[in-house]
């Protein structure tokens, strides 16, 4: 029987038109691609592309069947989701994406997920990034959202709110008449644009940046350790006693929280069952 998955890493390397670029699409490392083509071509009795200094070029072998798998790739994708879909077990492997770790905490409800549910394998991708779920890349996405995809299913979890937060050592350092103008500032790079604006609105004219951090795990680090003042989600907030909101407590902004599936996957039981309790035990303000 041949490998539909050797089929995906073709189409992967004729769209992309080289290994790495095609390895980063499928997230695996170079080498599997290579060794996937390798077998796929053995399988078939045709070498389906040639290596140039530029990257891969299909040869007519390879252009022919590129052209016939274009047409029933769709089709195939949706009948192993309908088949995944139907599963009627809980036991097996769920897979998750979730944002970065820093704007909720959902640790406490797996722990208790995979206590309740021993038999089901959690593995967790944290992300800001879209992972394709269409793909069939995950099964679930926790993801912050005004509008959901049409072809997803799910619902909203709550809203997150976002504060101004500095550790209260951090504070104790500055001159009794210092200002939050005079505050050295952590800024998460996805939302520095949001975030000096805001700063603005407040007549800070030229807040002191003195950290863009590329992910949310650093602001929490960077503020925890009395680097400055920044900005977190309040839930976050709350893991850390030594830390006190600014301006009054005022709401910076709220974002939705929403869990999702393929609908072609929301009759499986284990997607059924972690969505159930995520959404019956997660508690965000």
């Amino acid at each position: 029987m041949r490998d539909w998955e050797n089929l995906r890493y073709f189409l992967a390397v004729a769209r992309q038109g080289t290994v790495l670029g095609a390895a980063n699409q499928l997230g695996v490392s170079h080498s599997t691609v290579l060794r996937r083509i390798e077998q796929f071509e053995k399988a078939l009795g045709s070498k389906l592309f040639k290596k140039l200094q530029r990257g891969y070029e299909l040869t007519l072998a390879g252009e022919e069947l590129y052209q016939n798998a274009q047409a029933i790739e769709g089709n195939i994708d949706h009948v192993l989701a309908l088949a995944e879909g139907r599963d009627d077990v809980t036991e097996g492997k769920l897979r998750i994406s979730q944002p970065e770790i820093g704007i909720i905490n959902v640790y406490p409800l797996y722990a208790e997920f995979r206590r309740q549910h021993p038999e089901i394998t959690l593995e967790v991708h944290s992300t800001m990034q879209a992972d394709n779920i269409n793909q069939q890349e995950v099964d679930i996405v926790i993801r912050i959202s005004e509008s959901p995809p049409e072809l997803l299913a799910g619902r909203c979890l709550g809203k997150v709110k976002g504060k101004a937060y500095a550790n209260r050592k951090y504070l104790d350092t500055l001159p009794a008449d210092a200002t939050p103008a005079d505050y050295d500032w952590i800024v998460w790079q996805m939302t520095a644009t949001a975030n000096l604006k805001y700063l603005q609105s407040l007549n800070i004219a030229n807040p002191k940046v003195v950290m863009y951090a590329g992910s949310m795990p650093d602001v929490v680090s960077a503020i925890h350790h009395g680097m400055g003042a920044g900005f977190l989600s309040t839930q976050q907030a709350q893991l850390h006693k030594n830390l006190v909101a600014l301006f009054d407590g005022q709401t910076l902004a709220e974002y939705s929280i929403w869990i999702l599936t393929h609908r072609d996957l929301r009759n499986s039981e284990r997607v059924r069952t972690f969505m159930r309790f995520m959404a019956e035990n997660l508690i965000l303000d």
